[in-house]
Formats: C-alpha cells, structure tokens, sequence
C-alpha cells in the first residue's frame, strides 16, 4: 500500500469515527476549522524546513521514493504528508472531545 492510500483511508477512517462510532461531530464545527487553519500553516513551515534544509548535502528528511507518493509536493513537503497530519491531530481532537463529554456526563449524574 503506497503512502497516498494509507493517507486517503486514514482521513476516511478520522472521519467515521468522528461522525458515527464516536459521534462527536467535531470536525463540522467552525472552532476545529480554524483549529485545522493552524495546524495546517505550522505544519507548513516546519515540514518545508525539515524537507528542504540542506545540511552537508544532505536533507533532514531522507528523500521521498517518488514511486510511493502522489508527486504532488507544496514546496519542498509532499501533499500526502499534510492529509496524514490532518488525519492525526483530528484523531487526537475526536477522541479528547469524546472522552471530555463522556467525563462530563459522568459527573453531572452522580
């Protein structure tokens, strides 16, 4: 499974847990969508510095075998990287949403 699969099942697999195993429907909500607006630009900066410095010649990050990815690339940072760096701090969000409100109903019936 090349790494752009593995980035599209991820980002559908965020999204049914979010939708309809955890139904916590964060990711519709506008709070999460400037929340994602900044994750994607940091992610932006440092992605580039770590795919683009060169030290010795050499990239911080090895290079990327062209024969997994898309070979669509923002700058230096391969486009499939983004979509896996949604898909992991969405997952992060849904689940600290999910556990929050499940500690909320916990306490208001006792």
């Amino acid at each position: 499974m090349t790494y752009t699969q593995l980035t599209v099942l991820s980002l559908i697999l965020v999204l049914i847990t979010d939708q309809y195993w955890l139904k916590t429907k964060v990711l519709l909500t506008r709070r999460f969508g400037w929340f994602l607006l900044a994750v994607v630009i940091l992610q932006t900066i440092v992605d580039n510095y770590l795919n683009g410095r060169w030290l010795a010649n050499n990239p911080i990050v090895g290079p990327y075998n062209p024969e997994f990815f898309s070979g669509i690339k923002i700058w230096h940072t391969p486009l499939e990287n983004y979509g896996f760096g949604i898909a992991l701090v969405s997952l992060n969000v849904i689940i600290f949403e999910f556990l929050e409100r499940r500690s909320v109903r916990r306490q208001s019936s006792r």
